[in-house]
């Protein structure tokens, strides 16, 4: 790869794109953000392991002209080399230089070898065809050679024009043509091309004409270092220069935008720092275009340069300000929409169902905008909850998903609320997934009474009698279990029986009792055929079943019954239970005295025991207990042990474990020490690489960030830490705006929360663009 803006190769998103096409892949199916091609890339090159692999020499001539190449090593996707890959990277400069991109792009300094290239002399400069100017001593070097071009121009008519022309050329990412030139002088293009006639003797000496538009170029990066050295005082005249003339692009229709404005305007307003404000542009459905792969590619390269700018402001604030949350979630809109497009293809289908693609994005939308609600004063409430049901008014009929309707059912009053539980009950019918019968129970609970129990017996059947497809985790309303109970009266015992335990926690305290005295009617041995169902009825069973229950232990948790012992003052039995059923390692009976301990009074709980266990254990079988048993963990092993225990976990292995650990500690710990705790979490959850799976635990500790520690959360992880990007996705599920709702609140308080609802709401704009 020769890197540089001669090639049109002077960012990473374009090296890195080309490098993966040469190892074979095809980077615009679909198109893809510059996080994905370093990830890509990153394991192609950390994967040349096998001896039948091919060896791989990647050659990047000149990457210190690559004006975006990331400063930080753990970025860096030349960090780990498989041991069938070699790379060679030659930079400008001397040995300090060199030693500085070696950190740079993470490589040890045993790992690397430095080898200095001198000039050629004039007489091998000569013979090689390179400028003597290049050569050792050679006649000044291109400065001097600029200077002596300017001192010719200036002698000219007009011929402020051709400077002014060299010096935009000298801060072009890629090679001009006339149209480029004229677009910035802001002067006709046939003028430029008359100029370059007139002045071509002289221009010639420095830059270099190619392909068949003739794009104008400097014949050497040197030659370009030089004249933008020259210019250096006019500098913020020629940036307002391009920043006019991507102003004027922007505004453009498609068609007749300038096709290096297209590619390169965010390049230079982010390297130039310009406010966030004018890089928006970038997050419209008519720049974000599904015109072709390549155009959407491009697209997404923009978007993820506005994303940067966004972090960089957040980073400066070390908050959320409302502008800033409204940008993040625009930007995440496009960038979703611009990922679903890419899922889609419409530019190689004309018949490509993009719409279809789009509509579960107003569901997400509406669910998204009742999280935020719940994250603002009641006075705000309404509003936002509004706007939430307004997009279920418009579309709701169209949605395929009953447990959105569900939702919206729920926020809803009077008739509203009946028709959106009826449209997820036609929603629920309509599907054929496993997740049907759930879906009926739900939306039984919203309905009038005796309707309610209608569709319970439907749910029933409609699972086959099976309880787990019955009764879903973790529960059901009051209303839906009620139903549940009538409509599985009918049922054969032994589904009846687990079926009343599943509705135990969810029944009314009169229907409770009934149940508990049904399933002494009809308790046969073995009855339970899950552990979570004999521990819904552990706490209720009377010192007959107890004795029963605990021959049968292999089913019975061994904790739930624990737990029952103590509650009827067997304490010393609870023990001697807990320790014969978890003897078989110090793991099983830390895991068993931790659950037991929680239940038990503080004077009288197993501390010596468990903490003597944990000496006993590696860091990453502590780390797990804690995260399984935050609250005992803190009880037993004191609120500083167990903090200190869950950051011990330092293994690669373990980094989920630790940042999850962590976030649920924050809960659990004395009030002063929470703030702390949420802070190692959120460093945690950083160091293991954003983990999504970890992002639900971590949105609990949010109360207890500081708003910079909230802020940075969610501006690097709101659609980047999702697993399967779409416009749906920016909205709800993993690293979603709901989820990532309480985190906006702690970020930049109601007002961030309030402005990043309107974006939500205006995202409905991308489903417009298309339909």
């Amino acid at each position: 790869m020769q890197v540089g803006r001669a090639g049109r190769f002077a960012s990473e998103p374009e090296i890195l794109a080309s490098l993966l096409e040469q190892l074979g892949d095809d980077v615009l199916r679909p198109p893809r953000d510059v996080l994905k091609l370093r990830s890509e890339l990153r394991n192609r090159l950390a994967n040349g392991q096998e001896e039948d692999e091919p060896e791989v020499l990647l050659v990047l001539d000149g990457l210190d002209e690559c004006v975006d190449w990331p400063r930080e090593a753990r970025v860096s996707t030349l960090q780990a080399l498989g041991k069938r890959v070699r790379c060679l990277v030659s930079i400008s400069g001397g040995v300090g230089d060199a030693h500085a991109w070696r950190e740079r792009l993470g490589w040890k300094a045993g790992d690397a070898l430095f080898v200095e290239v001198a000039p050629p002399s004039p007489a091998a400069a000569e013979r090689r065809g390179i400028p003597s100017w290049a050569a050792a001593g050679g006649n000044g070097g291109p400065q001097a050679l600029a200077v002596e071009v300017e001192r010719e121009l200036r002698l000219l008519q007009d011929g402020e024009v051709a400077l002014e022309m060299l010096s935009v050329l000298a801060r072009a990412l890629a090679p001009l043509d006339a149209e480029d030139v004229a677009e910035l002088l802001e002067i006709d293009d046939l003028a430029v091309r008359g100029r370059l006639l007139v002045y071509g003797s002289i221009l010639d000496r420095i830059l270099r004409r190619d392909g068949p538009v003739r794009a104008l170029r400097f014949q050497h990066e040197a030659l370009r270092v030089a004249w933008e050295q020259r210019s250096a005082g006019r500098e913020e005249a020629i940036e307002a220069r391009y920043r006019r003339a991507i102003a004027r692009c922007t505004a453009e229709s498609a068609s007749r935008r300038l096709a290096y404005f297209r590619r390169y305007a965010s390049a230079h307003l982010a390297l130039g720092g310009a406010p966030i404000a004018s890089m928006l542009a970038f997050a419209e459905p008519g720049w974000v275009a599904g015109n072709s792969g390549e155009a959407l590619a491009y697209a997404l390269t923009d978007l993820r340069r506005l994303r940067d700018r966004i972090g960089e402001e957040v980073e400066r604030c070390r908050s959320l300000p409302p502008p800033l949350a409204a940008a993040l979630v625009c930007c995440a809109a496009a960038q979703g929409a611009a990922a679903t497009l890419g899922d889609t293809e419409p530019w190689e289908s004309p018949d490509a169902d993009v719409a279809t693609a789009l509509l579960d994005a107003d569901a997400a939308r509406a669910l998204a905008l009742l999280a935020l609600a719940a994250e603002v004063s009641l006075s705000a409430q309404a509003g936002v909850r509004e706007r939430a049901l307004e997009i279920a008014d418009r579309t709701g009929a169209r949605w395929s998903s009953a447990s959105a309707l569900i939702a919206m059912a729920e926020a809803a009053e009077g008739e509203r609320r009946t028709r959106y539980a009826r449209a997820a009950l036609e929603a629920a019918r309509q599907s054929d997934g496993e997740n049907a019968p759930r879906a009926l129970v739900v939306a039984a609970g919203l309905l009038p009474e005796e309707e309610a129990q209608e569709v319970a017996a439907e749910a029933i059947a409609r699972a086959g009698g099976a309880p787990p497809a019955i009764v879903p985790e973790p529960g059901v309303s009051e209303a839906s279990a009620v139903a549940l109970e009538r409509a599985s009266r009918s049922l054969p015992a032994p589904q009846r029986i687990r079926v009343l335990a599943r509705l135990l926690a969810d029944l009314p305290k009169e229907a409770k009792v009934h149940a508990v005295q049904e399933i002494e009617r009809l308790w046969t041995p073995w009855c339970f055929e899950s552990k979570k169902e004999a521990e819904a009825v552990a706490p209720y069973l009377s010192d007959v079943l107890l004795e029963r229950a605990l021959e049968e232990v292999p089913v019975w948790p061994v904790h739930a019954l624990g737990a029952r012992l103590v509650s009827l003052g067997r304490e010393a039995d609870a023990r001697a239970l807990v320790l014969r059923w978890a003897a078989s390692s110090a793991g099983y009976r830390a895991d068993a005295l931790l659950r037991l301990g929680e239940r038990l009074p503080a004077g009288r709980r197993p501390v010596e025991e468990v903490q003597a266990l944990f000496e006993e254990l590696a860091p990453e079988e502590r780390c797990n207990l804690i995260k399984e048993h935050p609250f005992a963990s803190v009880a037993l092993l004191g609120a500083e042990a167990a903090l200190r225990m869950a950051g011990d976990c330092v293994e690669p292995s373990g980094s989920y474990v630790r940042a999850v650990a962590l976030a649920r500690l924050v809960k659990a710990l004395p009030e002063a020490m929470r703030a702390e705790a949420a802070r190692r979490a959120v460093l945690a959850f950083e160091a293991a690489g954003a983990d999504a799976d970890v992002l639900g635990d971590l949105c609990e500790a949010a109360p207890w960030m500081s708003p910079a520690e909230a802020a940075r959360l969610v501006s690097t992880s709101l659609f980047d830490a999702s697993g399967i990007p779409s416009l749906a996705g920016v909205f709800q599920g993993w690293a979603g705006v709901a989820q990532l709702a309480r985190v906006f609140r702690r970020a930049g308080g109601e007002e961030a929360v309030l402005a990043a609802a309107d974006e939500v709401a205006f995202a409905g704009r991308w489903l417009r663009s298309v339909e």
